[in-house]
């Protein structure tokens, strides 16, 4: 759709003139009229002024309209939600901050409605909140409509929940994994950028996978891609892939070689060289040496990109996991630390958001509000705009 493409030029290149847009696009001007005309219309764009002075009468110039609406992304986990709410640009307009409330699903369902209702507050104007986009624990089945394996926040996996958050938020509500959000994040604004094929490993308090295949977070036919951490390890035994690759699996090596058991002592003392922690560390890295093959075997990407609090902390080590991987694999494979920190997750939603929120065809259709089952787009096919949406002006 022609239009689609006069709106990302706007957005990412500022205002312009109808001739110029034309000769952007490369079509007549008054074919980009017309296309104006209508994103006018629909109150995607405005015109402001005129442009330079040249040879002739300057035009007036057309300019994106970020105002039209707005989205809201949240990172809802265990302990701790976050959310924002960003205007079509990305950018922030307000954000929240709480404790989660995870006694119950209706005390949940309460303040995800409160968290909203917050922020719907904080609008300039009363142009409408267009996409929700939340990340969680567990496993999301969006065909099925339901959430599972979250035992740091159980009150996702009670009966209808997902149903119930749509009603509760008055809007159908795109719920992914959290780790698919925060892989999102990373392959838009963080260490992801320019790539179509990447790995996201999270190691933090879990382990977990997020897959990206021709641009595309690969979410797998019942929301279960990437769910590594439940894989049997050492094969044969009743631990799992988690169970060494996480807080806890630190914490039980540096118990094993005599430390305190805190992550951050073990790697702080590795940073230095020095024992139980250096030793402590070296095992963990041995494991994740180990995953990170068997992941690159399998999936071959461009990329691996390695986050969550445990993840982060291997900065220092990241040419030696480097090395590890390729004499393991017998080839070289590109791996970096996550750039987003702790923001990822919550910049994975929000992009997640903004996609169906920039698309013309709904505007056009009646409103962009999705359904659970909208198929995404490559994101190297959605042009983009320069600033990372957690960007507050």
């Amino acid at each position: 759709m022609r239009e689609q493409g006069v709106l990302n030029l706007l957005r990412v290149e500022g205002p312009m003139s109808r001739a110029e847009i034309a000769r952007r696009c490369g079509v007549s001007k008054p074919t980009v009229s017309s296309n104006v005309e209508t994103l006018l219309a629909l109150g995607l764009v405005e015109e402001r002024g005129r442009g330079a002075r040249g040879n002739g009468r300057p035009g007036r110039l057309v300019a994106f309209t970020p105002s039209a609406g707005y989205v809201v992304g949240m990172d809802v986990g265990g302990t701790t939600t976050r959310a924002v709410l960003a205007d079509l640009d990305g950018r922030v307009v307000a954000s929240h901050r709480a404790a989660s409330e995870a006694g119950s699903a209706d005390a949940l369902l309460d303040q995800l409605a409160g968290v909203v209702e917050r922020l719907v507050d904080a609008r300039s104007g009363d142009a409408p909140i267009l996409e929700i986009a939340i990340g969680t624990p567990g496993v999301v089945d969006a065909v099925r409509r339901r959430v599972a394996i979250a035992p740091n926040l159980p009150a996702l996996e009670s009966d209808g929940f997902l149903d119930r958050l749509d009603a509760a938020l008055g809007q159908p509500v795109t719920v992914l994994n959290d780790v698919n959000a925060a892989t999102r994040g990373e392959l838009e604004h963080g260490a992801g950028r320019g790539v179509d094929d990447l790995v996201y490993v999270s190691v933090g308090t879990g382990l977990g996978l997020g897959v990206v295949v021709a641009g595309v977070v690969h979410h797998g036919v019942g929301g279960r891609a990437g769910e590594l951490g439940l894989l049997p390890y050492p094969p044969g035994g009743t631990s799992i892939l988690e169970d060494a690759l996480s807080g806890r699996g630190v914490r039980s090596h540096s118990l094993a070689m005599g430390g305190d058991g805190d992550p951050e002592t073990a790697f702080r003392q590795a940073d230095a060289g020095l024992d139980p922690g250096a030793r402590a560390i070296g095992h963990f890295l041995g494991d994740l040496g180990w995953a990170l093959v068997a992941v690159v075997t399998l999936l071959d990407p461009r990329r691996v990109v390695l986050g969550g609090g445990i993840g982060l902390r291997c900065a220092p080590f990241i040419d030696r996991i480097r090395a590890d991987v390729a004499r393991l694999a017998g080839f070289d494979i590109d791996v970096r630390v996550a750039e987003l920190g702790d923001d990822a997750g919550l910049t994975g939603a929000v992009a997640t958001a903004l996609e169906p929120a920039r698309d013309v065809r709904r505007w056009m259709e009646g409103g962009p509000q999705r359904s659970i089952h909208h198929h995404p787009r490559p994101v190297n096919d959605i042009v983009d705009t320069h600033a990372t949406p957690l960007e507050e002006p």
